[in-house]
């Protein structure tokens, strides 16, 4: 998880990395990089403004939905000579059973904690 202004945690639960390819959370039309049950990261080839509002379509198990985001970040991300930037996306319009599907399935592909 990232730190804040001052190294404070802001997230609310660890992004989990997802396969390049395929997977049981989707977006239509980006990559996914990696999600939790409160956000998002994807792909894209244009930078977003901080704090605009994104409606997404997310495919959880083969059911799509709609939810709506916020940007909390855009960063560039190095692919080689393609331009590509990392969004970070909050969610701030989700249904309370796709949060808690997304959790569900996220429990399992966590990575191992080492203490």
């Amino acid at each position: 998880m990232s730190n804040g202004p001052g190294g404070m945690e802001r997230r609310r639960a660890e992004r989990v990395p997802m396969p390049a390819t395929g997977g049981s959370i989707a977006v239509v039309g980006a990559r996914l990089v990696n999600a939790s049950p409160y956000g998002m990261m994807i792909e894209s080839p244009v930078a977003m403004a901080r704090d605009a509002q994104l409606e997404v379509r997310l495919i959880v198990t083969g059911e799509k939905v709609d939810v709506l985001t916020r940007v909390a970040a855009c960063t560039p991300m190095p692919r080689g000579a393609r331009k590509v930037f990392g969004i970070g996306l909050e969610f701030t319009r989700i249904p309370d059973e796709v949060r808690e599907r997304i959790r569900e399935l996220l429990a399992f592909r966590a990575p191992a904690r080492t203490a």
